[in-house]
This record gives structure tokens, C-alpha cells and sequence, in this order.
């Protein structure tokens, strides 16, 4: 068993009830986490050909929940926990995606022994998973179907425990003894009755909330999964890992006292029921603004919270700031991070939504629109799929299109969602983040570059502060017009954003989250920190605790790797150059949503200059150009953007270059 891993890996087959092993060594390789997720989804479901990968309801769906190497070590931020598959949220196709969530679930699995566990099949009957080292039971979920996440969490904890406090007193596990609790992962309503909305929460709302892993939980009859572990992980040189939390405790974040235990949590994350009782929940979890109410605030995160819906597709906190050109229905003020929230706001004010309009509210209290009250009571429509809230249960796009609006409201701007239906997310002027999306399924979640491309703090020039950053940018050093985001005229196509130096910016983001943010499962508000100890801290972590003898370079080609299997997944289920476009606003004023942390820089007339760019948009061809630029540097072919067999041989994977040619999906020269 090699250093940081647990050695083996838990496969569950809810349909047959057959509960086996992987061992681990097969896949380490693709690194741990979401690169082990997707090498075991490309095996189980792709390579097969036993479906055509179109339903994310679909039994096949296989479902990878995989900690990585680091966690259980002692290492800060690194104890996520990735979920892959099949997503049922993505429009207008089910595409495969990922999503994270902290908390200790995956500290917690890799203490029972296990790297992750794979879920796949459909059980007759609701069921939960109960993990306590190494014996694995499927457990009848009867009673547990219909209650909130919150109380799932604590009825499963009784069952287990006997007692749902931390700490309390000594339990017998087999022959082992802890005072810990398990860790415990499960829906709400809301993914009982398969919202594509619905999220993976654990603890008092930490949530894997992209990409609707909760409905396709449901779809498989699976309420919970429950982990107790009472071993520990060997770690190559445990002074190693003492002495890399010492130089990222001076240099950069320091510990909080109260956080969450995966790691210095910025949000100031509290976990119920563990530590501290029912006080609080994941800051994240806003989803009321500006009520005049005490507490509302928080009545409205916890509700979203037990029944399990994804705070960030069913954003309200659509802030508004003034943007030159804006479409005039904005009057000339557009949102950012709209989600569903802002789009039922649209309908209502422009007499389109309401009791018997055009789109029939019933039963929502549209008087009560900004209150607690309709927060409430949309969630019950959503989750028991009355009235509206079944079509609600289906996204923003899906309800757009059942009520005749899909186009229109694309062409508009009212669906202000940039590609694959994801909620926006500061995708413009950072179209780093932007061409994530498009390459990807949806929101990248990766703040990476955005605090570090601003304008300097201490009165360096631009020019140098940009040298000093490209440095950093490991295998694409001392290009410093990566960072340039001049977005019109010459300088765009020759320096700027679709040019092939945005390329490697776009490439080196989507390779370091690949292996340091999914797979390591570093948290990505923790690292990279490109302004101070990135990439030196993420790599003496990495070697303390396995004793790989890697280069940092390496790990990028690994991350690149992983990036390339997610494609070839993507292209068996019909991505293609021709698949991947923005929704028409992206290409109009009212685009951009403005920086923060200083702007960006932009090159023209051969000097750089600090802007927040907030009249920035897209120019189609301009997007067209950069695909061709982006595609030749990872490798695919230029026509359809599929991998070509020399760039998946280059990173040993023959056997997908067979299974895509034989299935007509492999890229030419």
C-alpha cells in the first residue's frame, strides 16, 4: 500500500447488492480523488458500450465518491471528497461533471479504510449505505425516506452511535473504540423526487450542490451513505507534513479557531452536531438578502439546507451593477450569480408569472416574493412537485422551455446562465473562468487567478507583478500575455483573449485543478495561493505524505491526464467543437460582471493598464479562433475537439484511443 492511500476502493452494486473491492494500485496513476472517479466512470460505464450515456436516471450511471491521498494526514484544506457521474442538471444534455464537498466525509472514509466508494444500479426499495470500517451493509432506508437531511443525519447517527455529540463518551466499533460519530452524506426531499437541482449535503450544509448528484442519489434509491473509521493512514515523512503546515501557517493562512476541521475555512464553517450542537451552518449557504427580519437569514439557509436543494441553481443573490450597453429590460443595471431566483423575479415583474398570468404561479405567494414565506414555500413546491414546483424541479432552462420561453429568453439575456444551464459565476471579464464553462459542463469554481491578476497593492508596475505570477504558472513560464485580458480590436486575437497565449492561462487553470484542487482535493478558496506559497506548499504536502518523487511539472502532465479522460467521457457521449457554444448574451454589452480584487490587466497600444473591463463581451469569432488555439495545445483535433490517438497514447491511454475509434469518436491530424 503506498503512502496516503487507504489501498482499496468500495464498489456497491445497489441492483444485485453485491459489495466487492477495487484495489486502489490500479488507479494511482490518475492520482486520487476525481481522477481515480473518472478513470473508474470511463471503465465501469464508458468502456462497456452498454448504454448510450444520455440519462443520468439511467442504473448505469455509475457514481464515484473518492477522497484523496492527503486526507486523514494532518493536511489543511485537502479533506473533500469528489462525486462524478453522469449530471442530470446540465442543459440541454446530461454531461459528465463533478462536484466536492468538505466537511469530514472523506477523512472519515479514508480512516474505515477505504480511498472512496462507487455507487451504481438502482435499489428496489430506498436503502442507506452503513460503512464502519471494514464491514459494509446495505441498510433498509423505509424510515428514513421523507425526512430533511438534518434529521436523516442525526436518526442514522443514533442507529450507529447510539448518540449525536461528538465526544461524549466512548462507543464500541467491532472490536475498535471511538468517540468520534460517522460521517454521513445524504438528500433531502428534494432529491427523493429527483430535482435536478437537488444536492449532497453532509454535516449542517456543507453540499456537492453542482451538478444534481442528489436526484440521481434518489433516482437509485439511495438516501445515505454512513462512514465510521477508527484507523489511520502512513504517511512517508510525517515531519515533512509538520514542516509544511508551519510554512503555510506563516505565509499565508493561519488556522481559526472553530473552523471546520478540513481546513482553516474562510467562511468561518461551523459543523452541527459534531462540535458545537445546532448553532450554525455553512456561510456559503446564503439564500435570503436584505430581510428586515432577525434570523430570517438564517430560517431561510437552514430550510434550504434539509431539504437538500442547491443553493447556487436556485440563486436569489443577484446583485445589480451598472453596465454600459445593457440590454434596456436591465435598464442598464445586470445581474450577477443569477440563478433561478433572479429568473423568477424577471417572469414576475414583467407580468409573465403570477396567479393565472401566462405562467400560472400556483401555488407560490408571489406577494411574498422577497420574504421567508415564499423562500418556504417554494422549497415545498419543489420538493413535493406541486403546481410550479414541478416544473421549477427541472432548472432554469428545462422550465424555460416547457413555458415557450427557452429562445426568447436566451436571446435576451433573462436566462443569464453562460453555458450548459450553469448559474453565472464571474465568468466575465476573468473568461479563464468563462472557457472553463464552455470546456467543461458548467461553473469550474476555481478563484485561482482572480485575486493575483489584480492590481497590485504595493506599488509594483503591472508588467512586473505579471513577470513574477508567470513564474509561478509551471510548465507555461515567462508568458506574461497569459494575463492579458484586452478583449477588442488587434490586441485580442494577437495577445488577448483569444489568443494562444489566453490559451496556456486557460489550459494551466484546468490542469492544476484536474490533480491539485479534485484529486488531491486541496480546497480551491485555500490553494493555489499564486501570490504567496503556490505552487511550492501544495508540492512539499504531496511529497511529505506519499513520498512521490514527482516534479511539480509532472503533476500538471498528470492533471493534464485527467483533463483529457474527462474529454474523451465527454465525446463518447457526443461533445464536439459544434456542442460547444455561450448563450447569446455572453456576445452582447451587459456581459461582464465586473471585477473585483482590482480589475484585470489589459495590453493595448504596447502598454498594460488595470481595468474592470465592466463593458467586456464576447466576439464570436473571436471565440471560434480560440477553441482552434486551445484545442491544438491539448492535443485534439480541430474539426470536432476530440483528443487524437497520439495525445491519448502520450499519456497512456491506449485503451481509450481503441474504445474511441472503434465507436467512431477518435480525433484525426
Amino acid at each position: 500500500m503506498s503512502n496516503g492511500y487507504a489501498g482499496k476502493i468500495l464498489r456497491v452494486n445497489l441492483t444485485t447488492r453485491q459489495i466487492s473491492t477495487i484495489d486502489t494500485a490500479k488507479y494511482e496513476e490518475f492520482g486520487g480523488g476525481y481522477g481515480m472517479g473518472a478513470a473508474i466512470f470511463w471503465d465501469l460505464a464508458v468502456a462497456p458500450g452498454e448504454w448510450d450515456l444520455k440519462d443520468a436516471y439511467d442504473p448505469r450511471n455509475v457514481i464515484p465518491l473518492m477522497a484523496g491521498p492527503l486526507a486523514a494526514t494532518g493536511v489543511p484544506g485537502a479533506g473533500r471528497t469528489s462525486v462524478c457521474g453522469l449530471s442530470p442538471e446540465t442543459f440541454p444534455t446530461c454531461e459528465f461533471w463533478r462536484s466536492n464537498f468538505g466537511g469530514r466525509f472523506g477523512t472519515m472514509l479514508k480512516l474505515a479504510g477505504w480511498d472512496g466508494v462507487v455507487v451504481e444500479g438502482k435499489a428496489e426499495r430506498p436503502v442507506w449505505i452503513n460503512i464502519i470500517n471494514d464491514q459494509v451493509k446495505i441498510e433498509d432506508a423505509k424510515e428514513l425516506w421523507g425526512l430533511d437531511t438534518w434529521q436523516t443525519q442525526d436518526r442514522i447517527t443514533s442507529m450507529v452511535g447510539g448518540r449525536t455529540r461528538f465526544g461524549e463518551d466512548w462507543q464500541e466499533i467491532g472490536d475498535a473504540c471511538t468517540t468520534a460519530r460517522p460521517q454521513i452524506v445524504c438528500i433531502g426531499p428534494v432529491g427523493e423526487t429527483r430535482s435536478r437541482m437537488a444536492a449532497l449535503i453532509t454535516g449542517s450544509g456543507v453540499s456537492a450542490r453542482i451538478g444534481g448528484y442528489g436526484a440521481v442519489f434518489g433516482a437509485k434509491n439511495l438516501k445515505a451513505i454512513s462512514v465510521t473509521g477508527t484507523g489511520s493512514v502512513r504517511v512517508s515523512d510525517p515531519g515533512g507534513v509538520v514542516d509544511a503546515r508551519l510554512r503555510h501557517m506563516k505565509g499565508s493562512t493561519a488556522p481559526q479557531a472553530g473552523a471546520a476541521s478540513c481546513s482553516p475555512c474562510l467562511r468561518g464553517d461551523r459543523r452541527r452536531n459534531n462540535y458545537y450542537g445546532g448553532e450554525t451552518m455553512c456561510a456559503c449557504q446564503g439564500w435570503l438578502f436584505g430581510s428586515q427580519i432577525p434570523g430570517a437569514a438564517d430560517l431561510a439557509s437552514e430550510a434550504l439546507i434539509k431539504y437538500g436543494l442547491s443553493s447556487w441553481s436556485a440563486h436569489f443573490h443577484a446583485f445589480a451593477i451598472e453596465i454600459p450597453g445593457a440590454p434596456e429590460f436591465f435598464r442598464g443595471r445586470v445581474p450577477t450569480d443569477s440563478g433561478l431566483g433572479w429568473y423568477l423575479q424577471y417572469l414576475h415583474e414583467q407580468g409573465l408569472l403570477g396567479p393565472g398570468k401566462q405562467i400560472d404561479s400556483a401555488p407560490l405567494p408571489m406577494d411574498q416574493f422577497g420574504d421567508l414565506s415564499f423562500r418556504l414555500a417554494l422549497l415545498e413546491a419543489i420538493a413535493r412537485r406541486d403546481g410550479i414546483g414541478d416544473t421549477i424541479a427541472e432548472g432554469c432552462c428545462r422550465a424555460a422551455q416547457k413555458w415557450g420561453r427557452l429562445e426568447t429568453d436566451r436571446e435576451s439575456g433573462a436566462l443569464r446562465l453562460p453555458a450548459w444551464g450553469a448559474t453565472s459565476h464571474w465568468t466575465m471579464p476573468w473568461v479563464e473562468w468563462a472557457y472553463a464553462y464552455l470546456f467543461g459542463a458548467g461553473d469550474p469554481t476555481w478563484h485561482g487567478f482572480m485575486a493575483p491578476v489584480g492590481a497590485p497593492t504595493d506599488g509594483t508596475p503591472i508588467e512586473k507583478s505579471l513577470e513574477k505570477l508567470s513564474k509561478k504558472t509551471i510548465p507555461y513560464t515567462d508568458d506574461i500575455f497569459m494575463f492579458n485580458y484586452a478583449w477588442k480590436g488587434e490586441e485580442a486575437w494577437k495577445t488577448g483573449i483569444y489568443s494562444p497565449h489566453k490559451a496556456k492561462q486557460v489550459a494551466w487553470s484546468r490542469h492544476y485543478t484536474a490533480f491539485w484542487n479534485e484529486s488531491m482535493a486541496f480546497c480551491e478558496m485555500l490553494l493555489p495561493e499564486l501570490g504567496s506559497e503556490s505552487p511550492e506548499i501544495e508540492h512539499m504536502y504531496y511529497k511529505a505524505v506519499t513520498g512521490n518523487k514527482d516534479s511539480f511539472a509532472d503533476t500538471m502532465r498528470i492533471g493534464q491526464k485527467i483533463w483529457t479522460l474527462e474529454r474523451a467521457i465527454r465525446v463518447m457521449h457526443g461533445r464536439s467543437r459544434q456542442t460547444e457554444d455561450f448563450f447569446p448574451y455572453m456576445y452582447r454589452p451587459g456581459a461582464s460582471g465586473m471585477a473585483i480584487y482590482g480589475g484585470v490587466p489589459i495590453y493595448e497600444n504596447g502598454k498594460w493598464r488595470n481595468d474592470n473591463a465592466p463593458d467586456m463581451y464576447l466576439d464570436r469569432k473571436g471565440v471560434e479562433d480560440f477553441k482552434s488555439h486551445f484545442y491544438a495545445l491539448e492535443g485534439w483535433d480541430n474539426q470536432h475537439g476530440w483528443p487524437t490517438r497520439k495525445t491519448l497514447e502520450e499519456f497512456g491511454l491506449q485503451r481509450v484511443a481503441d474504445t474511441m475509434a472503434a465507436r467512431g469518436r477518435l480525433g484525426t491530424v
